[in-house]
């Protein structure tokens, strides 16, 4: 999948999210990035940014209505 792909699937995914889960999706992400390292494969990095990104869109959008 791209990266277009795998953003909108996360971003369909996140729509019914409050803040707490998007915070703990966001780190787990981060988390896991920091633990594969270099060692990490483009595929599962592009699905990993694409999930980031979509988590960040909704945590701006929950902030922007609160």
């Amino acid at each position: 999948m791209t990266y277009n792909e795998y953003h909108k699937t996360y971003t369909i995914k996140a729509k019914g999210y409050p803040l707490n889960a998007c915070k703990a999706a966001l780190e787990d992400c981060h988390k896991t990035m920091k633990l594969w390292g270099q060692d990490i494969s483009a595929d599962y990095s592009t699905r990993l940014w694409a999930e980031i990104d979509a988590m960040r869109e909704r945590i701006a959008y929950l902030q922007r209505t609160a």
